[in-house]
């Protein structure tokens, strides 16, 4: 009962939690993208831009460096786009009031009516809030994970706002499509070419379209992830549920199978025999599964849901009806309740009335005992009959402790994994430090001045003294889908005596080689997951368009934190056309400053 509950109530809170965040779209008008600029956009400009099918709107914000040692992002309140979702208390309506993000609030201790401070400062929490576009806090979209604790969001009114210092502001700009893309591919194609349009008119310091906004879609990436595991722990479960269930059966059977010899004998069925030994299993089971999906529908959810809300700055939903819940709860516990009983209480009542009358259920003959060695003491001789006459309820009692085993695995198992995952990951860095180089929006867009201006203040500012630096290249395609889902892989073009990775490139000839023969090593990450191993060939292609390349492995690294492919710089840049002295990074095992 309490694991049909718990399992219902996690279903039902995470099929509602996302249909939450699926209308959640549509309800708060999410953006397609955002970009900022260096200055604000003037009227004729916003014309020329919504000229290209979108309708743009003003997302202004301030940073500010709080007194706790944490960031806070501040937008005036959102009424067109990207609109909030008030969780608790009530929103900011005069000057020194603020309303902040429900999960900041809780990661840092803070209530409805605490203060926050940020030098001379100081704002009244007059509610706790969600924002439709950062539902997991991400403060730079290249950050590979969001910190809920050192940064957070908030809303104050447009008076508090307009009292900002404009050289703090942000000019970050919303936008929606007037007709928006069928899907993410037709997206991509219509964010480069609106990228490159409105590059030609202002300049660009940063530019995201929605599909890439990791505080928008990293929460949905996420949700239902979980799903395959509960429902395996619930397949576990209803087949030890059933194994016992068929064991207690057979066991009555054979405890009462004078009684049923005689009612045999006098004139009642198999079929009414069955449907009685059926009818207290399946009725508990049903009982279980009813009590259980009530209180996942009451108890379990509220804690499944808190999980969620635990991790991710979600608004507020409201629980669905989940036919898939309940089919798996309901429906499955109770069919194989019905299959299981049927098969063994068909396959015991098969013997005629008189096996029952003598209490013999056996369905072979009688076979001779084993003989055993008159050599062997007669205690040793008794102890060996008693375990070969009971040789099948051993195995019995062997399969119900391998299942016992698997649910404590499954409960103990998982805090060991992530520990080792944790010490892995830091004992098996490519270097201490590692960094990636954002080339800026502006270098990418259509004004060709504005461009070469950025790419060279670019090139000048990314170069360092640090002799413990290493610049690499780095570029990323997908596995191709079919038998297992398409995941994305990360290329390393590093030096070939590289102090971090190594590799001799010059024992597998993998410096000459031409693209169609690429040959490249594999993270162990990598070979393990897709079943990989020297001398496969692997073949990926672009995540949006239809070109593949092919490499043939030559080796496996040592490295488990990724899947990542190992080859010269050299030969990357030229096989996806980057450039002879393109780098995308620096490895480092001191902090570059």
């Amino acid at each position: 009962m309490s694991i049909i509950g718990f399992v219902s109530g996690f279903l039902v809170a995470d099929g509602s939690m996302l249909t939450a965040y699926d209308n959640s779209f549509e309800k708060y008008n999410i953006e397609d993208g955002n970009f900022a600029t260096e200055e604000k956009v003037y009227k004729n400009q916003q014309e020329t831009i919504e000229g290209y099918g979108v309708k743009l709107y003003e997302n202004f914000y301030v940073e500010k460096a709080l007194s706790n040692g944490s960031t806070l992002r501040i937008f005036k309140n959102r009424e067109e786009v990207n609109k909030v979702c008030l969780m608790k208390g009530k929103m900011p309506k005069e000057i020194g009031e603020i309303a902040i993000d429900r999960m900041y609030a809780d990661n840092n201790k803070l209530s409805v009516g605490d203060t926050l401070k940020s030098g001379k400062k100081t704002w009244k929490i007059t509610g706790l809030v969600a924002l439709s576009d950062y539902s997991a806090l991400f403060q730079n979209n290249n950050d590979t994970m969001f910190d809920a604790i050192k940064f957070g969001v908030g809303i104050v009114t447009k008076e508090e706002f307009s009292s900002f210092n404009e050289s703090q502001l942000t000019y970050d700009y919303a936008w929606k499509y007037n007709k928006k893309p069928k899907n993410e591919k037709e997206e991509k194609k219509r964010s480069e070419d609106f990228m490159e349009d409105i590059g030609k008119d202002i300049t660009l310091e940063s530019f995201i379209p929605q599909y890439v906004n990791q505080a928008i879609h990293f929460t949905g990436d996420d949700m239902g992830s979980d799903e395959a595991m509960i429902i395996v722990l619930l397949y576990i479960v209803m087949v030890i549920m059933a194994f016992v269930f068929g064991i207690t059966t057979s066991n009555t059977i054979r405890k009462e199978a004078g009684v049923i010899g005689t009612l045999r004998a006098s004139g009642y069925t198999k079929n009414e025999l069955i449907r009685h030994y059926m009818s207290m299993p399946v009725f508990v089971t049903l009982i279980g599964a009813v009590v259980g999906n009530i209180l996942g529908y009451t108890i379990f959810k509220n804690v499944c849901a808190g999980m969620y809300y635990g991790s991710y700055s979600l608004p507020t939903y409201v629980t669905v009806w989940n036919a898939k819940a309940f089919l798996l709860t309901t429906v499955v516990p109770v069919l194989i309740m019905l299959v299981v009983n049927y098969g063994i209480l068909r396959s015991k009542l098969k013997l005629p009335p008189l096996k029952f009358l003598r209490r013999d259920l056996s369905r072979k003959k009688q076979k001779r005992a084993l003989r055993l060695s008159s050599r062997i003491n007669i205690f040793s001789r008794f102890r060996l009959r008693v375990i070969f006459q009971n040789f099948s309820n051993y195995i019995v009692l062997f399969v119900g402790i391998v299942f016992a085993n698997l649910l404590l695995f499954f409960g103990l198992l998982l805090p060991s994994v992530l520990d080792h995952y944790q010490t892995d990951i830091q004992n098996n860095m490519l270097a201490k430090y590692q960094y990636m180089l954002s080339v800026p929006t502006s270098a990418m867009s259509g004004n060709k001045i504005s461009s070469l201006f950025s790419l060279l203040e670019y090139s000048l500012g990314a170069k360092t003294e640090n002799e413990d630096a290493e610049e690499f290249s780095a570029y990323s395609l997908n596995t191709l889908p079919g038998k297992y889902k398409s995941e994305e892989v990360t290329f390393y073009g590093i030096e070939p005596d590289s102090k971090y990775v190594k590799i001799d490139f010059a024992d597998t000839g993998a410096e000459n080689s031409s693209d169609a023969d690429a040959e490249v090593y594999i993270s162990k990450a990598y070979a393990d997951k897709f079943l990989l191993h020297t001398g496969d060939t692997i073949t990926l292609k672009e995540k949006y368009e239809k070109d593949e390349y092919s490499f043939r492995i030559v080796g496996i690294y040592d490295y488990t934190a990724a899947l990542c492919v190992f080859m010269p710089r050299s030969e990357l840049n030229q096989i996806f056309d980057l450039g002879d002295d393109y780098f995308s990074g620096y490895f480092s095992n001191s902090e570059i400053t």
